[in-house]
């Protein structure tokens, strides 16, 4: 997710380059070319999680973009899955009646109120109801470990056994696609 601020403050490294920038001009640009952005950050400034920029002078260690900043990381790792708002939802996926997931997340569904809206959208969508749906279940000798990864995270990726063929020295491995018919072989010599 791009922001640039370029246009609003400025954005180098010089420190003393910084004492231009005037705080009640950068928040009126802010609030014409972001006005999501500023509408939050006057938010956490009212709650004094933030500094405000109207009523503030620059110094050669912090200009509006420093003052700025975090409110527009906040956004970014929103758009991107990093804050801890979105590490606290719990994501599942229902396929023919079967939840694929963390069985709290079944249940944190089946506690769901009947007047909600959401549940009877939701309902509609999958075409069952959440109180018909199952969890799915792997069975652990259907899947193998195979080699890659990283060390330090335990290795490589479990797969399901189907995905999977012996090398040469008679350890699973990832098939190819086009060993599983899901993408042609081709040959770079061309056609004879």
């Amino acid at each position: 997710m791009k922001m640039p601020l370029s246009g609003i403050c400025y954005c180098g490294t010089k420190g003393h380059t910084r004492l231009r920038d005037d705080f009640d001009t950068v928040a009126r640009l802010l609030e014409e070319k972001y006005p999501g952005v500023h509408d939050v950050h006057c938010f956490l400034v009212a709650n004094g999680l933030r500094d405000a920029l109207r009523g503030n002078t620059p110094t050669t260690s912090r200009g509006a973009r420093q003052i700025i900043d975090p409110t527009i990381g906040m956004f970014r790792d929103l758009a991107n899955g990093h804050s801890p708002l979105m590490r606290s939802f719990k994501a599942v996926t229902i396929y023919r009646g079967m939840v694929y997931g963390n069985p709290e997340s079944l249940d944190l569904l089946l506690g769901w109120s009947d007047a909600w809206t959401e549940k009877a959208d939701l309902e509609r969508s999958i075409g069952y109801k959440i109180s018909d749906l199952e969890v799915a279940t792997v069975d652990a000798s259907d899947l193998v470990k195979v080699a890659g990864g990283c060390t330090w995270m335990g290795g490589g990726h479990t797969v399901p056994k189907r995905r999977t063929t012996k090398d040469e020295h008679g350890e699973p491995v990832r098939k190819k696609l086009r060993d599983e018919g899901k993408k042609p072989a081709t040959s770079c010599m061309g056609a004879a």
